[in-house]
């Protein structure tokens, strides 16, 4: 009898909630959107790739902030976060961007797709080698306002971002001869691929807490970035890229404002 209870005790501390499942479902949510962005890419469906994209990236975004959420944070779900992240933001769009274009620039196109390739894993890898430093040395320490370099999300949007201004502005003599020109496309990947392996700092939302007048404008910006995409996609993913492209030398300037400031 004693040894039945013992067991039964041993079963229900084994046990783990339902909803403590949520953040890794959504990660690998996102690994299959990433996946499928590649089918739709050797399918020739280009939109719909980058849509898979955009989902990857939203589900990636809120997948950190449901497992805090429900206290569900674990090393498994950080390693699959990891490989997702590699798998949609590094190896998809490099995949996307050769079959789109890069594969007229020959052997220079194909590495490209590998340099972008190897620095989304690299950005991952510092990334969360840096992680697991501080989270042991300082585990109550705040996230920092800045990211060293672009985050691999961004960096894997912004080397799709020829392929979505194609989609919408090919009328334009100027933007057809740079989205349909593959050393153009090229130099722009690379450009990105050496952004997420550099120190440069650029925002982070991580630590941004807001004064309770802002919530309501914030959530009506959301919704009204939501409408967009679904309404307006194109431009609004375009609008999104140039405006994210115009804050890396703003965050930079800001943080020598900040580090001045606290010397």
């Amino acid at each position: 009898m004693v040894e039945r209870k013992v067991k039964s005790k041993t079963s229900q501390s084994s046990s783990l909630a339902l909803h403590k499942l949520v953040p890794n479902m959504m990660t690998i949510a996102a690994l299959i959107a990433g996946m499928t962005a590649i089918q739709y890419a050797i399918d020739e469906r280009w939109e719909r790739a980058v849509i898979a994209i955009v989902i990857a990236a939203f589900l990636d975004a809120f997948d950190g902030a449901a497992a805090r959420l429900f206290n569900a944070t674990s090393r498994l779900g950080a390693e699959l976060d990891s490989l997702s992240d590699f798998l949609c933001f590094g190896v998809a769009p490099a995949t996307i961007m050769y079959l789109w274009l890069l594969a007229d620039a020959g052997k220079f196109g194909w590495i490209t797709a590998l340099v972008f390739t190897v620095a989304v894993a690299l950005r991952l890898a510092r990334f969360n080698a840096e992680e697991k430093v501080v989270s042991e040395s300082a585990p109550d320490s705040k996230k920092p306002m800045f990211f060293k370099g672009v985050p691999a999300p961004t960096g894997a949007g912004m080397s799709l971002l020829p392929m979505i201004v194609s989609f919408e502005y090919m009328s334009f003599d100027i933007v057809q001869k740079f989205v349909t020109t593959p050393t153009y496309v090229s130099i722009w990947m690379l450009f990105f691929a050496v952004l997420m392996v550099s120190h440069i700092p650029t925002f982070s939302t991580k630590n941004v807490k807001l004064h309770p007048k802002l919530v309501v404008p914030v959530l009506a910006l959301f919704g009204l970035m939501i409408v967009g995409l679904l309404h307006a996609t194109w431009l609004t993913l375009t609008a999104l890229g140039v405006l994210y492209a115009l804050s890396v030398p703003f965050a930079y300037f800001t943080f020598l404002k900040v580090k001045q400031n606290n010397v």
